[in-house]
């Protein structure tokens, strides 16, 4: 399936409106065509025109049925005409081609009415698709595409499917359905005329066609380009205090200027390409109308057939195909535009996520014993993170990992967590490989604390019970006292119900942490990850939180990633890891390792100076 057989899939689940818009674009054009014709009569009572009598052939007979209908209109207001006369009766067959006008449009609107149920229906189950397809992709997916270009295809992309594809979807219901009608419509008033028409009809649908085919290409890398600069704008508000402090402005204001020029070059390529559908249409549709006025004159002036009140009715009809007939090629067109922008958001639908089907995956509910690395290593980019990695945490116990920045702390967490598959050797919990768990039962035994803490504009309340569906005040609060931040909390506008803002900005650091330890505690999970968590704090928010995270992990399975050597929690772990470049140089407890006067001594020499 490609990428806009994928797009148009949506619609399959909206059938029967696409049925109900059918019908009401069937009846729209119906009245569109009985509103002309019924001006015929008319014109042939102003007109007074004689009538024309043509030999029978097999194609005339058409003809013949319509001059049937033709006729009884004539008759029945030559019978009005002189019962009220002429005025009146004008006044009064006025006043019904209006009303015929009237449900002609009340069609009309029931049509979009429909259709625009489906059009947004389509965008938002796209979008709500993606989004839940990138909170199901692994985390290294996300190390190889940049934030900014996902956000650039959540929204331009989604829109130019929208604008370009779902939109075009109305015309390629409606027009056809306008034109056949008219066609069959004019063919039985000429059939003559109407076959020049339709050697007219297709020059303007391949001249046309050349500007479409070459639409796909440049929208293409239009799009792409506009993801890039998507990226750059969340660089420069991710890193203003950097910007700044570096007198960067001007650096950044350039970097940003030349990738939007590049961007601004291939968006009017692509937008002069499809505007200059729109003039060529109406040119083209121009030189026919002109034809058909010679070629209708002409049978007109030679009496074969064309009387004024076919004449200009023909022509009026005619000119209601052209809008139908450039929506049509306008909307190929913009199906040909919007397809770069379809490929784009069903590259990332299709993403698959790693796993063996083979592998029959194990739930878990409780963690018994404990988790063992067994000749562990992972590469990344042909770099070569851990290597040859071996220990066990057992339940109940304190691992701490500690070593300079990229010995490979944080990937060892990353491992634990399932977020990186290891390349070699394998993680089991209580015996069980950690690749055949089911992902989200074995996730519900960890809490995280990060370096960072990850907060979301919300209330505090709804940060600390993230992930819960029955949630309780008391059990939120006795979260935060055990955490210590039940205090300050109560000292906010709005207590628990209080918005923190993006990433939590309206707080301090330290409060940002003890709320992220706060959502860990609520969790009550019988494994806790905590990676660097106090290394960006103060000194005084440090304490706060160190008492915070010595009260969490009581009686839990925990592996501590550490930047402090001289805190409470490494000083009396059960076991430390001295890490370098992804190997184990030490291992011990926090008296053995000192007196080794090893790297751990070392290292703790270093700080404590």
């Amino acid at each position: 399936m490609n990428a806009l057989e994928k797009i148009l899939a949506y619609s399959k689940a909206y059938k029967y409106h696409y049925i109900i818009n059918i019908i009401c674009n069937f009846l729209y054009s119906l009245f569109s065509v009985i509103s002309i014709i019924s001006i015929s009569p008319v014109l042939s009572i102003l007109l007074e025109s004689s009538e024309h009598k043509n030999k029978t052939t097999f194609f005339n007979s058409f003809n013949e049925y319509f001059d049937f209908i033709i006729k009884y209109f004539h008759n029945h207001i030559k019978i009005l005409s002189y019962k009220y006369g002429k005025i009146n009766t004008l006044a009064v067959f006025c006043i019904f081609i209006i009303f015929l006008f009237l449900i002609r449009n009340v069609f009309r609107y029931l049509a979009e009415y429909f259709l625009i149920g489906i059009k947004t229906s389509i965008v938002r189950n796209i979008r709500n698709d993606f989004h839940k397809k990138i909170l199901s992709l692994p985390i290294i997916f996300f190390s190889n595409n940049r934030n900014g270009d996902l956000m650039s295809r959540l929204s331009n992309d989604v829109n130019e499917i929208e604008v370009s594809i779902v939109s075009s979807l109305a015309n390629l219901i409606s027009s056809p359905i306008m034109i056949t009608f008219h066609l069959l419509t004019l063919f039985f008033m000429n059939y003559q005329l109407t076959l020049f028409s339709f050697l007219l009809l297709p020059l303007m649908g391949f001249f046309l066609s050349i500007i479409g085919n070459s639409l796909k290409k440049d929208a293409r890398g239009a799009q792409n380009q506009l993801g890039k600069l998507f990226s750059v704008i969340e660089e420069t508000l991710n890193s203003t205090k950097i910007i700044n402090i570096f007198n960067a402005e001007n650096q950044m204001q350039k970097r940003f200027e030349q990738v939007s020029e590049y961007q601004k070059i291939l968006s009017s390529r692509v937008n002069r390409k499809k505007e200059l559908a729109s003039p060529m249409s109406e040119f083209l549709g121009s030189i026919t109308i002109i034809l058909i006025i010679w070629y209708g004159g002409k049978l007109f002036l030679e009496k074969k057939g064309m009387g004024a009140e076919i004449l200009f009715p023909f022509i009026g009809l005619f000119f209601q195909i052209i809008n139908p007939a450039k929506s049509l090629v306008n909307s190929i067109s913009n199906i040909q535009k919007g397809r770069a922008a379809a490929e784009r958001i069903v590259e990332i639908l299709n993403t698959k996520c790693v796993s063996n089907n083979k592998i029959k995956y194990k739930s878990i509910f409780h963690f018994e014993n404990e988790i063992l690395f067994r000749n562990v290593s992972y590469t990344h980019n042909k770099l070569i993170l851990i290597q040859n990695l071996s220990f066990s945490l057992k339940k109940g116990k304190t691992v701490v990992l500690v070593g300079r920045s990229g010995s490979g702390k944080s990937t060892i967490a990353n491992l634990l967590a399932n977020f990186y598959d290891a390349t070699s050797g394998k993680i089991t919990v209580d015996g069980t490989n950690i690749k055949h768990l089911k992902i989200k039962d074995y996730r519900r035994l960890l809490g995280f604390v990060t370096q960072e803490p990850v907060l979301f504009n919300d209330s505090v309340f709804n940060n600390i019970a993230l992930g819960s569906e029955k949630i309780s005040i008391n059990s939120v609060i006795q979260a935060a006292k055990i955490a210590n931040a039940h205090c300050f909390i109560e000292k906010l506008p709005k207590g628990y119900d209080t918005i923190i803002g993006y990433n939590g900005n309206k707080l301090s650091l330290g409060q940002k942490q003890r709320i992220s330890i706060a959502r860990a505690v609520f969790k009550n999970p019988p494994i806790m990850i905590l990676d660097e968590a106090t290394s960006l704090l103060d000194p005084e928010s440090e304490i706060t939180v160190q008492k915070a995270l010595n009260d969490l992990i009581k009686n839990r399975t925990s592996l501590v990633i550490a930047h402090k050597l001289s805190s409470y929690i490494i000083q009396n772990a059960d076991y430390i890891i001295v890490l370098e470049k992804g190997k184990i140089i030490e291992q011990g407890q926090h008296n053995t390792l000192i007196s080794k006067k090893g790297t751990y001594s070392k290292l703790m020499a270093i700080q404590s100076f």
